[in-house]
């Protein structure tokens, strides 16, 4: 296999991975959750992970070791740039292997790599590029034990236990991952292979599931985690959408269009299996006759990449539409490398016709490289904007700098709600000068990364006492979702006086003045 197919695009994720990856050294909700974890000591680790966030347990481990390089924003999002640099390879190996044509594993790399969506959680302190890593690399290791089986290839044995090992690496790094095991059993299922194939498949996925028990038991009681969940709807669905086929609307449309291309049975040239492709012409299997690659036996592209692109997120919206909602996009964001693989496959078929019309075979290479090309400077607005503070739910180095820039000793704060003490876990020298008087128990001490706060009977003498308080999170309003935060409201507007506010993408500031009596 040549290396360019294979290079150029990782090449590309490289780039588009530095660009602005500091992005003003601002950090997401979901990033200080990572930084505070990754410096917490094992031990601190170990009782976090019993009360919340199980499921990113291995990835808190890890970066734990990584913290040792630097603890700024742009060294904790590397790691997450090194593996989806890897998956945007794999992907590239993958469309080689099931083609035997190095333009579709070219063009599929590369329709990789400029997606948006894989340069914003290549860019975020978090496990979701590791789990696309992982999940590639398994579905590269089923198609070659799958080949293996078919050959009778002596390390069959071998591929299945590193199959097994993948799927339970994906399953500890977010257990979402173990829904392309649905789209992998399409994809075995698809490829008819005598039972005994099945059965190993079978063999591997249940040893692969049961090494992740621990995992599914802990998690199982950490509802609490995923509660705050809501159903998806047709906008929350399109956001994945748009994850899977580019930001701008021309772009998804022509994404469309080529995976269309590629999986429809069209008389002319085709890709068959790569088991009866022809390797000596190079052109993927090319037949002159109509081909329905469903009915083909052996996997094939379209046999591998429209199971991973579908089945788990189609799997994750109805299981949330009927039971307890868990549909977030990036939780099967691994399915958009099944968009590429088939968008690349439709591109190189476009120039295989054109090929053949014409009689000129530079024209075989020319519909893919031209529309790769187009595809970054019609997203760059996108890819802009994904690298700025403003591109994540929540901010949070600019609250804690405007405070560390204007509090004053003995400031009290307080947290409107819970959830926004992580800010203060983030940067404690800038919080140096208030006091969290307002806090019952401290993150530490409850396992979680909100800590719990003083009953408001406790807290309403120690409100009167402050001179000056600084609320971070929601400003204070009778309206509030919570009684709690509305009587903590009714004393501020009562007795205190809105002197500052500052907005802050997700986070309002406010700092209120004791009246004089």
């Amino acid at each position: 296999m040549k290396i360019a197919p294979v290079a150029f695009p990782a090449a590309v994720m490289a780039v588009l991975g530095a660009w602005g990856l500091a992005r003003d050294s601002a950090l997401s909700n979901d990033e200080a959750a990572t930084r505070i974890a990754a410096q917490l000591s094992l031990s601190q680790l170990y009782h976090l992970l019993r009360h919340i966030d199980a499921v990113h347990g291995l990835y808190y481990l890890f970066m734990q070791g990584w913290i040792g390089l630097g603890a700024s924003p742009a060294v904790l999002r590397v790691p997450s740039v090194l593996v989806m640099i890897a998956a945007v390879a794999l992907t590239s190996v993958l469309a080689i292997k099931l083609t035997r044509s190095g333009w579709v594993g070219f063009f599929a790399g590369l329709i990789m790599a400029i997606t948006p969506a894989i340069s914003f959680y290549a860019q975020t302190a978090r496990s979701y590029a590791f789990v696309i890593t992982c999940v590639i690399g398994a579905t590269l290791v089923l198609v070659t034990a799958l080949r293996a089986e078919s050959s009778g290839a002596p390390t069959v044995r071998r591929w299945w236990v590193t199959y097994a090992v993948l799927i339970a690496l994906s399953a500890y790094l977010n257990e979402m991952a173990l829904l392309v095991l649905a789209a992998h059993g399409v994809t075995v299922l698809l490829a008819r292979y005598r039972p005994a194939v099945l059965r190993h498949w079978v063999i591997a996925v249940i040893c692969g599931v049961a090494a992740v028990g621990p995992l599914l038991l802990i998690s199982a009681t950490q509802h609490a985690d995923v509660s705050w969940i809501p159903k998806p709807t047709l906008g929350s669905v399109g956001v994945l959408f748009h994850d899977y086929f580019g930001a701008r609307y021309i772009v998804p449309a022509g994404i469309v269009l080529c995976v269309i291309i590629a999986l429809l049975p069209v008389r002319g040239q085709h890709f068959r299996p790569a088991e009866s492709a022809d390797v000596t012409t190079g052109t993927a299997g090319a037949s002159t006759s109509e081909q329905l690659w469903w009915r083909q036996p052996g996997v094939s592209l379209p046999s591998v990449a429209l199971p991973l692109l579908v089945v788990p997120a189609l799997l994750l919206i109805v299981e949330s539409i009927v039971g307890k909602s868990l549909f977030i996009d990036r939780y099967v964001l691994y399915g958009e490398p099944g968009a590429a693989l088939l968008a690349s496959a439709g591109l190189y078929r476009i120039g295989l016709w054109l090929g053949s019309a014409t009689g000129r075979r530079w024209l075989i290479w020319t519909p893919g490289v031209l529309v790769c090309v187009a595809l970054l400077p019609l997203q760059i607005g996108t890819q802009r904007y994904f690298r700025t503070p403003e591109s994540r739910l929540f901010d949070l180095t600019g609250p804690a700098a405007f405070i560390g820039a204007h509090a004053r000793p003995h400031d009290g704060v307080l947290f409107f709600d819970t959830l926004f003490r992580k800010d203060r876990l983030l940067y404690p020298h800038e919080y140096g000068n208030t006091d969290d008087f307002g806090q019952a128990l401290s993150p530490l001490q409850s396992h979680d990364f909100r800590g719990t706060d003083r009953p408001f009977a406790a807290l309403r003498p120690l409100i009167l006492q402050q001179r000056r308080i600084w609320v971070v999170g929601f400003k204070p309003s009778t309206s509030l979702r919570t009684a709690a935060l509305r009587q903590q409201s009714r004393v501020l507007m009562s007795d205190f006086t809105l002197v500052e506010q500052r907005h802050f993408r997700g986070i309002d500031v406010t700092l209120w003045l004791r009246r004089s009596r």
